[in-house]
């Protein structure tokens, strides 16, 4: 940005020299100003290791006999842990895609997402989860992960393999634009 300054009809009527001794506009030069920002790339952490492949993955396990007579088997619901290690409030919302969905959640962080809902009581219907946050440097977001399970007697959905992966996403939408 460039700037060429002068003086005002006040700053000239507050001086004690005379017309000739004022510098004319344009005679005191150019004032330049470079301005430059970094910025940084918002991003969650989540609480698991990262594989060979570079990426952090989490795994549901289930059994497609799951219920009262099998107490052993593994739940269909995951929590993870998201933090924000980076020193700027996050605002961001969370979606699942895929056969996931969010069932609850959980944050320990002081901000509120300017677009949030408010969140009202009843006694039908159950509150849908928060997926709407401001998240504060060193704060965090449990979220509970459910896989919505087809029927056991879906032999489309539960081959008669030892393992079929299912694959979906968690997306953090932040307020600007990254992801």
């Amino acid at each position: 940005m460039l700037a060429t300054p002068y003086f005002s009809q006040e700053e000239i009527e507050a001086s004690d020299l005379s017309p000739d001794q004022i510098p004319r506009k344009g005679t005191l030069g150019n004032i330049s100003l470079n301005l430059q920002a970094v910025t940084i790339a918002p991003q969650l952490q989540l609480d698991k290791a990262i594989k060979q492949d570079g990426e952090k993955h989490f795994r549901i396990k289930y059994w497609s006999t799951n219920g009262k007579d099998f107490p052993e088997a593994p739940s269909n619901v995951q929590k993870l842990t998201f933090s924000n290690d980076s020193k700027a409030d996050m605002t961001f919302s969370l979606d699942c895609k895929g056969q996931f969905e969010i069932l609850k959640t959980k944050t320990n962080t002081g901000g509120v997402h300017p677009l949030a809902p408010k969140v009202t009581q009843s006694k039908v219907m159950a509150p849908k989860p928060v997926t709407m946050f401001c998240l504060q440097p060193l704060k965090i977001v449990e979220v509970h992960v459910k896989f919505q399970v087809p029927k056991a007697s879906d032999t489309t959905e539960w081959p008669m393999i030892m393992t079929n992966e299912r694959l979906g996403e968690i997306n953090a939408s932040f307020a600007n634009g990254g992801s």
